[in-house]
This record gives C-alpha cells, sequence and structure tokens, in this order.
C-alpha cells in the first residue's frame, strides 16, 4: 500500500457518484493532496437501474460542477467512462484505455483497489467519510421518502437531483 505523503503526477479516482455526494468531494480533496492532477472515473457508466438511477451524462455534469464550483479546473485532466464488464481484466484494460498514464489510484473501494493493485499500480486507501451520512444509497432512500437529504451533497448539485 502506497504512503500518501508521497506525491504523484496522475491519479485516478472511480465512485459511481450516484448522486455526488460530500463523501465524494471529500475523497477527491485527499486524492488532491497526493497527487498534481487526477482523472475521474465515473463507474458503473453503462448502467441504469434503481442502484444507478442517474446516468452517465447526468453525473458527468455534477461533477463538471463540482469541478467549477471548486476551482479545480487545473487539476481534474478529465472525467472517463468506466462501464460494467464482466471480466476484471478487460474492465482494467478499458479504464486504462482512458487514464494511460496514471501513476497511482486513489479511493476506498476494496475490489477496485485490489484490480488495480493486482496489476502493479501504486494504490492510496482513502477512508471513508461519515459512511453512515454520505452513501449514495441512503441519499437516494431519503428522497424517494421526501425527508431531508439536501444537506448530504454540496449545494450547487442539489438542481441536478
Amino acid at each position: 500500500m502506497a504512503q500518501i505523503t508521497k506525491h504523484y503526477k496522475l491519479g485516478l479516482v472511480i465512485g459511481r457518484f450516484q448522486p455526488f455526494h460530500l463523501g465524494h468531494r471529500y475523497l477527491i480533496q485527499k486524492a488532491l493532496e497526493s497527487a498534481d492532477k487526477i482523472i475521474i472515473g465515473i463507474g458503473s457508466a453503462n448502467v441504469t437501474d434503481e442502484n444507478n438511477p442517474y446516468s452517465f451524462k447526468n453525473r458527468k455534469n455534477m461533477i463538471g460542477e463540482f469541478i467549477k464550483q471548486e476551482g479545480l479546473e487545473e487539476r481534474v485532466s478529465k472525467i472517463i467512462p468506466s462501464d460494467d464488464i464482466p471480466s476484471d481484466d478487460i474492465w482494467l484494460e478499458k479504464v486504462l484505455e482512458n487514464a494511460p498514464d496514471v501513476d497511482v489510484v486513489i479511493g476506498n473501494n476494496d475490489w477496485t483497489n485490489g484490480i488495480f493493485e493486482k496489476a502493479g499500480f501504486k494504490v492510496i486507501y482513502v477512508p471513508y467519510y461519515k459512511r453512515e451520512l454520505y452513501e449514495g444509497w441512503r441519499i437516494r432512500k431519503l428522497m424517494k421518502e421526501g425527508k431531508d437529504w439536501q444537506n448530504r451533497v454540496p449545494s450547487y448539485i442539489i438542481t441536478f437531483l
């Protein structure tokens, strides 16, 4: 496991962002402490279902607004799709086609991190931030029930939801 103190040129952060919430903001801020620039991968880009209600385009727009509002245009090199593919090897190959120059992967998903570690990539594990509050399914459940969820996402994201 890579130490968070070393600084890398280009990091990769992958998440589903269903929806983009304050936990994602924390993860990206932590990633930018370790990498000069990052690529953001949107997982399950090819899936729309109950657990993935927001399209790739909608999530890309949410992240784009986050980048603009937080002044990160110079630090986020691009946003890429990461489709669900049954084979871990083919999944990795497809991600790397869109992010060939990454020198570190930063995240908190054991499955994703494990695939990159197995392939020889440096991986920085970032602990979840207030997971009991900032988890996509919890936010979607609150929305469905008509309960307060707005304080769990950046205020500028509310209009996307």
